[in-house]
Order: structure tokens, then C-alpha cells, then sequence
């Protein structure tokens, strides 16, 4: 299934935006990774070697890729100055029907409810497709930081799946959270 008409940017209650990756965010974007690799390690697969220039250039062409075939929506959140604050998106990995949220920060940018607003945001666009019919977030269940995202907007932990683990404080055993998008067309949860 593909997606068109997809936002390039959004805008966070709190006034940080969310933008569609580009070529010119490479250096920020190895910058970034590689600042915070020690943070990003036990959870992202992706970063558990350093950033390159070649590695990060592949993700954004493979972003715009992707993009452009309407299946996977990669943003950049970004604050008042532009600045890298981490990545949220899209993805339409778990087939028809249903799109998959996923997001990491920066460890300065934690604990402001940036993964939060981001998700409630990205779950309002995955809403506004009618051949949408759930919202899905997976994360290691040893990941509590993570969790906690799903768990604070009222999503279902659905399943426990066991997978094995591609980063390095992952246990093995994947949580698997839903929110079918009747809800979130309807209002969300208290």
C-alpha cells in the first residue's frame, strides 16, 4: 500500500516542527548521531557504529526513496533554530491497514514530551488515511523510555513478541502497542 499527500512538515503543539529529512541535513545529522552515539547504542539498531558521512548520505537518499514511493515517512524533529533533535516517522512495514510509529531524541531532548507530541501528531495523519485502521509502536520491552510514549496516550499493548535483539541493551522480547485510528479520528483517550 502507498501513501500520498503526506506532510512534509508539521508543527508541534510546543512549536518544534517536524520535517521531512533533506540531502543538506548530512553534516547535522552525522553530528548528531555520533554526539549522542553512546545514547542511541542499547536502543537503535542503526547506531551501533559510528556515523559516516556515506552512511547517513545512504539513509537520506533512501528516505527520499522512500518518500517518493509513498511507503515510509522519515521526519527530522527539529527546534526554533533548526537544530537536529532527534527522528520520527512513518512506516508502513506492518502492512495494510496500519502504520508504525517510530522515534528517537537526542538525550537533551528528552523529557520535554517531544516523542510524545510527536507521535499524538504523527497518529493524527496516519488517522486521516480512511484505508488506515490502526497505529502500531514497537519497542524492546526493556526500553521504559519508550513504552512510556504509547502507554501515556492510551494505546493497547496488543503482544509480546520474541525477536532477536539488533541493538545492544535489547532483551529479545518486542512489545507491539496499537491504537486503532476510529479512536484517534473520534477524539483520544482520556
Amino acid at each position: 500500500m502507498t501513501y500520498d499527500r503526506m506532510p512534509h512538515e508539521l508543527t508541534l503543539p510546543s512549536g518544534q516542527r517536524l520535517r521531512s529529512f533533506r540531502l543538506d541535513d548530512l553534516d547535522q545529522l552525522v553530528d548528531v548521531i555520533n554526539a549522542d552515539l553512546d545514547h542511541l547504542r542499547p536502543w537503535m539498531p542503526w547506531a551501533q557504529e559510528p556515523a559516516t558521512a556515506e552512511s547517513e548520505a545512504e539513509f537520506l537518499k533512501s528516505s527520499l526513496r522512500n518518500w517518493s514511493a509513498g511507503t515510509d515517512f522519515v521526519y527530522a524533529v527539529l527546534d526554533d533554530d533548526g537544530a537536529i533533535l532527534g527522528g520520527v516517522g512513518l512506516h508502513s512495514r506492518p502492512g495494510p491497514g496500519a502504520l508504525e510509529i517510530g522515534y528517537w531524541l537526542r538525550a537533551g531532548a528528552q523529557g520535554r514530551g517531544l516523542a510524545t507530541a510527536a507521535t499524538r501528531v504523527l497518529a493524527e495523519v496516519a488517522a486521516s488515511y480512511d484505508e488506515v485502521h490502526e497505529v502500531v509502536i514497537c519497542c524492546d520491552e526493556a526500553n521504559v523510555r519508550s513504552a512510556a510514549v504509547p502507554r501515556r496516550l492510551g494505546f493497547t499493548l496488543s503482544r509480546v513478541e520474541e525477536r532477536e535483539p539488533l541493538a545492544a541493551a535489547e532483551t529479545g522480547w518486542h512489545q507491539v502497542w496499537t491504537m486503532p485510528t476510529a479512536v484517534v479520528r473520534a477524539g483520544w483517550p482520556d
